[in-house]
């Protein structure tokens, strides 16, 4: 315990001695020792001294706990971690960011929080595939990668050139081959032959599943080589170039020809398979024998050949080859039935051995039975449309009917006149008209029906005062006459004056006229006729002297104007109120005030001189016809400018602002205002707008890029790369690199090349799937070409350009012409083709060698009845074309007739279960069904995406997702269906300040920048002073500060800091003759604070306390023969100069070092000598000063160990003896 309370005292002793310092001067005949603070601490007032640290920086979130030593509160450090230094708040990382408080980051723009390290990274778009992001948008590649500029992607480098050799760089020096190739085998470089997946044999391989076969091979429609048979290779396989095997019951006649083989004799037949028999045309296999056909089956004859019959006694060949019977007399109206038997036709019947007659069911009046039904009219009598015969009249029974040939009779209500017309019957007589049908009248023209039978004339106008006498003729009542505009007016023997006859002897007064006493019409004036008399309807007349003002009112007439008055009568003026009579008889106006720089023009009312306008407040002031712009007019057309303007023309002040708006203009004092198309960036300069993003470039002017180093500008204002040498057949995709277009490859020159898949035989690929021929070749296929020969190479083929080889079995006669070959020779024909006689025209050479008759194209499905002639086997009928087609009483829909009742299906389609034809889809129809071979029709609510693929419909657009089934949207993955049915991306983590705008992808709010991925921080343009942002321009202070502007907090000293400056929370720097004591929590001041009092001696630039002279802060004590006095202290010293004030060197030629302590000249070497003198007696004062500190820092340890060992610890008592006390926050104070 002892061993504890002597390290606590060693502590305070040490402190103690390191506060408190101890100094001697003269006093008399002795030296008097006194007690100051030491160098870096300040004396607190009191009675005793106490001695606090100072620091020369505001520790700011932190306090001065020992000289130039700040402790920072929890959250803070000190900046660079030199204890020297201010306390600034504490970030974890915040690499690359700035710490705004402790623990919050915040980065720069086009960076991110990395929320493991908590240091702000770069940000790139690409990602830095391979690679790291140093910078913004700037990556660095791994090794052996290289940086695609335009993309900052990354890629891969390779020694060898991988594109060359059909392959691409996979990672660095190593290459594998494109799609389709694989890595030659044994090979010494890097170098991918194509793959053909179903293999190439009798072939090469020469792209991807691109096989070219050999010669003599072909391709077969799986794509396998073949070999070529030139001459074909009938009933055999053709197994090697030109080499031909028979099928298995064939025999080979020839080089490329097999034939079948049957045992016994084909008579009226061939053999066309092993044993096999095929019948001649008109011949049908029974019982294994060739028979003949006649396909009417010979009715009452028998087949004797081919379709050809004969036939039975009592009948005979008619004109289409069928045996009729015979009768030896006519069949009137009937047919021969059998031999000399007779049968009447349909619709006759036996009158006779052989005659028929018609029959009709119903009785033909007027005529008779001339066929069966049909009746035939006697003379005079024609058939109507329901055919009867009725009698005929030449001229029409109007109103009548054709009673019998030629003779009329009429309708009733009518009767028969002198000339034979039937007219109409009245009863009783048409007044005014005439009868028109029975019993009904019609009027004559000008007149109307009136009753059944009497007609009234028409007058278009109404007869006034009368009647319609006739057709458009008035006459007129007693009392009246008719005028001149054939109207009826009333007549009045005399005449009505001012008025009109209204009635007969009676007159009316015309509109504003009334009739007086004696019956004359007045003049009515409904007011009075004010000096005047009424002459007409309101229309006043005025009396002599006087002149019409208004309708009724008449005023006096003065000859001379009477201005500002009026005429009172005639030729006599008075004046208007406000106006006086002047000495020449004129009306002036009166004013009660003075019109300064006017005049009176109006009673009360001042008009304004040339130059001047009335204000709001009846006061002339100064007119400047131009508004003086930021002025104000000083005098006519004379401006004068707002402070903070200049003038710039007569009427116009600008603006000044010190520093030049380059982009802009001076729109107000100090203040700058961006030209159109620039804006005001975040250094408050004016820098050009582009609105669209100037790709590959850069805003050089408002809607003006300029591109990047190896991009120029297109057409349409794009920047492009620049390729040197033009990229035929592609496109330049970055500065001096070509793309292929589609269909078209690199070489190993680096040219784009168009990419055949198939091989063009005999020619060559000259754009994408396009084969072009060699010279003497045409087109036959896409991809092959065929030799030209000029003429046409007849039993043969063209073997090359103009040149003929025959067929197997010809041979090339003198005229170069291919003919056939027989060994023996044709009796009665010809060689028609190899090995094959052909008999004179009409027959051909059976095997018995005789010519029998020949169809010149085979009966196929029938047999040959005649030369030319085919009749049809059973099942089967002729068609159109004179072919034999089997017969179907169902129609085959989608398909055709192969067989007698029984169908196939066209290509493309195939029978169901039910026998009909479907179509065939090899691909399933997805969303449809299939209508037509490899066509699919879609569901409702489907469209066709592709040709088999039907993708469902939807009506608006699932923007983020895809249509999923009719008018239903799915979203992608990472969005999800919101209430409103859109797609809105998911964010796992909540958008801070911001929303989600993709997957896992968060923007920010107006007014917020990204400063994690899920977190956005506010922007205050201007900054946050002592504070932070907690809203877009809107700071809120650090603890400690409240808010004074809108960007700027002010720390807060709870105890206030009368006589000084807040310089951080609860610090006060206090003014000039002022010092903070920490138990007044004020600044008090300073001759208050060291207690001054007089002394005996001169004490300059210090302070007596009790009797010694003590030096203030940054000072220091020197004694000479004048006495005491204090000198500035200045660290370093001043070399070759002076300390003038603290921290403050002035060199002894006046000038101040530039580096603050050092002079480069000195005067005098005396100076030197001087200064070298004056510092001598403070070196020995420090180490004085030193000793003594250590002596006493024994002796007191040595006696406080032995009071322990002497006496109990009286903390009372030894608090009053030594002076020592503990504070449970400052560090222990020695009492004075």
């Amino acid at each position: 315990m002892w061993i504890c309370k002597i390290l606590i005292y060693s502590l305070i002793l040490g402190l103690v001695a390191a506060q408190i310092c101890y100094d001697e001067r003269p006093s008399g005949t002795r030296r008097v020792k006194f007690r100051r603070c030491c160098k870096d601490y300040k004396r607190v007032r009191g009675p005793r001294l106490r001695c606090i640290p100072q620091c020369k920086v505001n520790c700011g979130s932190g306090s001065c706990t020992k000289p130039n030593v700040c402790t920072c509160q929890k959250g803070y450090k000190n900046f660079n971690n030199d204890p020297s230094s201010r306390c600034v708040p504490f970030c974890e990382g915040c690499n690359r960011g700035t710490c705004q408080a402790p623990g919050r980051c915040v980065c720069p723009e086009r960076h991110l929080m990395d929320e493991k390290t908590n240091n702000c990274m770069p940000q790139c778009a690409s990602g830095c595939p391979n690679g790291t992001c140093i910078t913004p948008n700037n990556c660095s590649c791994n090794q052996g990668y290289g940086l695609n500029a335009s993309t900052q992607v990354c890629l891969p480098i390779c020694k060898d050139n991988c594109r060359a050799a059909n392959g691409f760089c996979a990672a660095p020096n190593r290459c594998e081959c494109n799609s389709g190739f694989i890595a030659k085998p044994n090979s010494k470089s890097f170098e991918c032959q194509p793959v053909c997946k179903n293999g190439c044999s009798n072939g090469v391989c020469r792209a991807p599943d691109k096989c070219e076969c050999n010669k003599f091979y072909r391709k077969n429609i799986d794509g396998n080589c073949v070999p070529i048979c030139e001459d074909g290779c009938v009933n055999g396989n053709c197994t090697a170039p030109d080499v031909c095997q028979c099928l298995p019951g064939y025999t080979k006649i020839g080089q490329n020809v097999c034939l079948a083989v049957c045992p016994a004799v084909c008579k009226n037949g061939d053999c066309v398979a092993p044993n096999e028999c095929l019948c001649n045309a008109g011949y049908t296999k029974r019982e294994g024998v060739c028979t003949p056909d006649c396909k009417d089956e010979c009715e009452n004859g028998f087949c004797e050949a081919p379709e050809k019959c004969s036939c039975n006694e009592g009948y005979k060949m008619d004109s289409e080859n069928r045996c009729v019977p015979i009768c030896s007399r006519v069949c009137e109206n009937g047919f021969c039935v059998a031999p000399e038997k007779c049968s009447c036709n349909e619709g006759y019947r036996m009158e006779t051995n052989n005659s028929c007659s018609p029959i009709c069911s119903r009785e033909c009046e007027n005529g008779f039975c001339a066929a069966p039904e049909e009746c035939s009219c006697n003379e005079g009598y024609n058939m109507d449309s329901e055919n009867k015969c009725v009698p005929i009249c030449s001229r029409r029974c109007e109103n009548g009917f054709c009673a019998a040939p030629e003779e009329c009779s009429c309708n009733e209500g009518y009767k028969m006149d002198s000339e034979n017309n039937c007219v109409p019957i009245c009863s009783r007589v048409c007044e005014n008209g005439f009868c028109v049908a029975p019993e009904k009248c019609s009027c004559n023209e000008g007149y109307r029906m009136e009753t059944n039978n009497s007609c009234s004339p028409i007058c278009s106008r109404e007869c006034e005062n009368g009647f319609c006498a006739a057709p458009e003729e008035c006459s007129c009542n007693e009392g009246y006459n008719m005028d001149s505009e054939n109207k009826c007016v009333p007549i009045c023997s005399r005449r009505c004056e001012n008025g009109f006859c209204a009635a007969p002897e009676e007159c009316s007064c015309n509109e504003g006229y009334k009739m007086d006493s004696e019956n004359n019409c007045v003049p009515i004036c409904s007011r009075v006729c004010e000096n005047g008399f009424c002459v007409a309807p309101e229309k006043c007349s005025c009396n002599e002297g006087y002149r019409m003002e208004t309708n009724n009112s008449c005023s006096p007439i003065c000859s001379r104007q009477c201005e500002n008055g009026f005429c009172a009568a005639p030729e006599e003026c008075s004046c208007n109120e406000g106006y006086k009579m002047d000495s020449e008889n004129k009306c002036v106006p009166i004013c009660s005030r003075r019109c300064e720089n006017g005049f009176c023009a109006a009673p009360e009312e001042c008009s304004c001189n040339e130059g001047y306008k009335m204000d709001s407040e009846n006061n002339c002031v100064p007119i400047c016809s131009r508004v003086c712009e930021n002025g104000f007019c000083v005098a006519p057309e004379k401006c004068s400018c707002n402070e903070g303007y200049w003038t710039e023309t007569n009427n116009s002040c600008s603006p000044i602002c010190s520093r030049e708006c380059e982009n802009g203009f001076c729109a107000a004092p100090e203040e700058c205002s961006c030209n159109e198309g620039y804006k005001m960036d975040s250094e408050n300069k004016c820098v050009p707008i582009c609105s669209r993003r100037c790709e590959n470039g850069f805003c050089a002017a408002p809607e003006e890029c300029s591109c990047n180093e190896g991009y120029k500008m297109d057409s349409e204002n794009k920047c492009v790369p620049i390729c040197s040498r033009r990229c035929e057949n592609g496109f330049c995709a970055a500065p001096e690199e070509c793309s292929c277009n589609e269909g078209y490859k690199m070489d190993s020159e680096n040219n784009c090349v168009p990419i055949c898949s198939r091989v063009c035989e005999n020619g060559f690929c000259v754009a994408p799937e396009k084969c072009s021929c060699n010279e003497g070749y045409r087109m036959e296929t896409n991809n092959s070409c065929s030799p030209i020969c000029s003429r046409e190479c007849e039993n043969g083929f063209c073997a090359a350009p103009e040149e003929c080889s025959c067929n197997e079995g010809y041979k090339m006669d003198s005229e170069n012409k291919c003919v056939p070959i027989c060994s023996r020779r044709c009796e009665n024909g010809f060689c028609a083709a190899p090995e094959e006689c052909s008999c004179n025209e009409g027959y051909k050479m059976d095997s018995e060698n005789k010519c029998v008759p020949i169809c010149s194209r085979r009966c196929e499905n029938g047999f040959c009845a005649a030369p030319e002639e085919c009749s049809c086997n059973e099942g089967y009928k002729m068609d159109s074309e004179n072919k034999c087609v089997p017969i179907c009483s169902r129609r085959c829909e989608n398909g055709f007739c192969a067989a007698p009742e029984e169908c196939s299906c066209n290509e493309g389609y195939k029978m169901d279960s039910e026998n009909n034809c479907v179509p065939i889809c090899s691909r399933v129809c997805e969303n449809g069904f299939c209508v037509a071979p490899e066509k699919c029709s879609c569901n409702e609510g489907y469209w066709t995406e592709t040709n088999n693929s039907c993708s469902p419909i939807c009506s608006r657009e699932c923007e983020n997702g895809f249509c999923a089934a009719p008018e239903e949207c799915s979203c992608n993955e990472g969005y999800k269906m919101d209430s409103e049915n859109n797609c809105v991306p998911i964010c796992s983590r909540v958008c801070e300040n911001g929303f989600c705008v993709a997957p896992e992808k968060c923007s920010c709010n107006e007014g917020y920048r990204m400063e994690t991925k899920n977190r956005c921080s506010p922007i205050c343009s201007r900054g946050c002073e002592n504070g932070f942002c907690v809203a877009p321009e809107e700071c809120s202070c650090n603890e400690g500060y409240y808010q004074e502007t809108e960007n700027s907090c002010t720390p807060i000293c709870k105890d206030g800091c009368d006589n000084g400056l807040c310089v951080s929370p609860n610090v006060c720097k206090c003014d000039d003759g002022f010092l903070y004591l920490e138990e007044y929590k004020s600044c008090q001041l300073e001759k208050n604070v060291l207690s001054v009092v007089d002394c005996d001696q001169t004490c300059r630039n210090g302070t007596c306390v009790e009797g010694i002279c003590t030096c203030g802060e940054y000072y220091k004590l020197l004694e000479d023969n004048n006495g005491l006095f204090c000198l500035p202290i200045c660290e370093p010293e001043c070399l070759n100069g002076f300390c003038e004030s603290p921290g403050s060197c002035v060199c002894w030629d006046g000038e101040r070092p530039k580096d603050g302590y050092s002079c480069q000249f000195a005067d005098s070497v005396g100076s030197l000598t001087r200064q070298k003198k004056n510092s001598r007696p403070l070196m020995w004062l420090y180490l004085t000063i030193g000793g003594i500190i250590l002596i006493l820092a024994i002796v007191t340890a040595l006696l406080m160990i032995y009071i322990y060992k002497k006496r109990s610890y009286h903390v009372d008592k030894n608090e009053r003896e030594f002076g020592v006390y503990f504070s449970p926050k400052k560090v222990d104070i020695i009492r004075a």
